[in-house]
């Protein structure tokens, strides 16, 4: 049988916070709902609120770094749109969003009108991601549309030439701001589109209170950048600022500056993999040539293994190899001869009589005989003695014979 583990109630939390906040899709988060339970710390600067939708909640807090932002506190019953990272409140297992921008629905047009015009063209798709246009890796041209005379194109047009100066830049003056802005952009925007010129267009404009960008949620310019065959970049505002721009655009950049990194590739990073490419080419090539020449060289051993050149040489080695062989053996069989030979020599020599009387032996011999024992001869008998240089002549005046030793 097999057990769960055991874990206590806080490894739960941090167990399941980090589960929330490694899930990518739940940072950078937006979430709209009607604001209720507000209440502001002035001690800390901390916004805690619920944000609410029919029957469901989700609590939220904003810390001072980012609630001194707002312009002014919303209120209970506002609908608001929060941006923020989902979390888990350790203490009280609370699932909760750490809100750090936030902004009401219908500034400048009123917050109903703008919220049922935006679930309109949700309903219609403009902001699926099913139709957003992929941007173009290595647009050869960016459009970019904004003010002639604002921050943000002095910001794009620098950046772009840090990022990558080869990129060419056109840029469509249109008024970014005040009741004639939609026109002005969705003006420019067609004329973009008309000539051909750009892969990527990017629509951009500096910060601003909520009145300064509710040009941006204008119903005709998002149908029109919906329309566009151009992918378009809404760089708009700074990342706390949302617009309806923002959600129909193929993309959208935080600031200005940001949209030139979604624009364009860094030309030193293509540099550098333009070189990784290059050397990882020179490798391959390096290998299928050592792979060649190993290839061409077994063949050529295989071409000279068959030959008859190579047929001959191996015959001509071998009956050098036999030769030697023979004379090797003949030679073995000489000296074995020979050593034979000397062995039966030196066994003649020990047996030949001369060479035992060289060493002081002698031979004594009666009537031509001769003589082994005493017992052969008889006293006035007449000896000769053979030495090794003469004979000496003698008469036996006596016998003795060796007594036999007895154990």
């Amino acid at each position: 049988m097999s057990y769960s583990p055991m874990v206590t109630v806080s490894q739960l939390c941090r167990y399941v916070k980090s589960l929330l906040e490694e899930q990518k899709n739940l940072t950078d988060l937006m979430v709209r709902g009607e604001i209720s339970n507000l209440s502001f710390r002035s001690a800390s600067g901390h916004l805690y609120f619920s944000l609410r939708e029919g029957e469901s909640l989700v609590r939220c807090v904003m810390f001072s770094r980012y609630s001194q932002k707002l312009r002014e506190l919303p209120r209970d019953g506002a609908a608001v749109v929060v941006r923020g990272t989902v979390s888990l409140y350790e203490r009280d297992g609370a699932f909760e969003i750490l809100v750090y921008d936030l902004q009401e629905l219908g500034q400048g047009k009123g917050r109903k009108t703008l919220e049922e015009l935006r679930q309109q063209l949700v309903r219609e798709g403009l902001f699926s991601p099913e139709g957003k246009r992929p941007l173009d890796p290595a647009p050869k041209t960016v459009g970019i549309i904004t003010s002639p005379d604002g921050a943000a194109l002095h910001d794009l047009v620098q950046t772009f030439a840090l990022r990558n100066p080869l990129v060419r830049l056109i840029v469509y003056p249109a008024v970014v701001q005040g009741p004639q802005a939609p026109r002005s952009i969705l003006a420019a925007l067609r004329t973009l589109e008309r000539e051909g010129r750009c892969q990527t267009v990017i629509i951009a404009r500096g910060g601003g209170s909520a009145e300064d960008l509710s040009a941006f949620n204008d119903e005709e310019l998002v149908r029109g950048v919906y329309a566009c065959r151009v992918p378009v970049i809404s760089a708009v505002g700074h990342e706390v600022d949302f617009t309806l721009l923002d959600e129909v655009a193929d993309a959208r950049a935080a600031t200005p500056t940001a949209a030139c990194v979604l624009a364009v590739p860094d030309l030193s990073v293509v540099r550098r993999r333009v070189d990784d490419y290059a050397l990882r080419l020179e490798r391959i090539l390096l290998n299928r040539m050592g792979a060649l020449e190993e290839k061409n060289l077994h063949l050529r051993r295989l071409l000279w293994a068959a030959s008859p050149q190579t047929e001959l040489k191996k015959n001509r080695q071998s009956l050098e190899y036999l030769l030697k062989s023979l004379i090797d053996a003949q030679n073995d069989k000489i000296r074995d001869l020979e050593g034979k030979l000397r062995h039966r020599i030196t066994q003649l020599e020990l047996l030949n009589p001369a060479a035992l009387m060289l060493r002081g032996y002698s031979i004594t011999m009666k009537d031509g005989r001769v003589v082994s024992s005493p017992g052969e001869v008889s006293v006035g008998d007449h000896l000769e003695t053979i030495l090794s240089h003469g004979r000496i002549q003698s008469v036996v005046t006596g016998l003795a014979e060796e007594e036999e030793k007895h154990e």
